[in-house]
Parts: structure tokens; C-alpha cells; sequence
């Protein structure tokens, strides 16, 4: 099943999102792939974001930033060094 942008509804990833404050398509609801960009790659190389890490949407216990099921410290892609899930 194809995802929405959380903003304007659109299924298109990257920019042209009239709605967002970046003005980028963001699928929030996808834990299998960027919310930016709709790779399923973990880690840096997303052209999308400013820092170039690829974020994943929330689920299935995965840290957004790397995809393990870690918790706490120890995610070298976080800002925080934090697994966030």
C-alpha cells in the first residue's frame, strides 16, 4: 500500500510539498523507508536532507536512523547517538 505525505496527501517523495515548512513530502508512516526520500537505506546518502541521513518512518521497535532494535546509545547515524524508534 503506497503512503501519504503527512502534510499534503501526496504519494511523491522529496520536494514540492506546498504544505510542509521545508517544503518537502514527508510518508511518516512507512518504517521500511525514508520519509524524505523512499529509500529503504539505512544511514548517510539521502539527498533530501540537509545532513544527508536517510530517517525512516516509526515501527516495527527499529531505531528511524539505523533500523536496529537496540535501545539507548549507540546509533553512529542519530544526532544524539540515541536509537530513537
Amino acid at each position: 500500500m503506497a503512503t501519504k505525505c503527512v502534510h499534503c496527501g501526496s504519494s511523491s517523495y522529496g520536494p514540492g510539498c506546498s504544505k510542509s515548512l521545508n517544503g518537502l513530502h514527508q510518508h511518516n508512516n512507512d518504517e521500511k523507508r525514508c520519509i524524505y526520500c523512499g529509500s529503504s537505506s539505512y544511514g548517510t546518502g539521502c539527498l533530501q536532507t540537509p545532513t544527508r541521513v536517510h530517517i525512516h518512518g516509526h515501527g516495527a521497535n527499529k531505531c528511524i536512523y539505523c533500523g536496529s532494535t537496540v535501545s539507548g546509545m549507540g546509533c553512529k547515524h542519530s544526532p544524539t547517538g540515541h536509537h530513537e524508534k
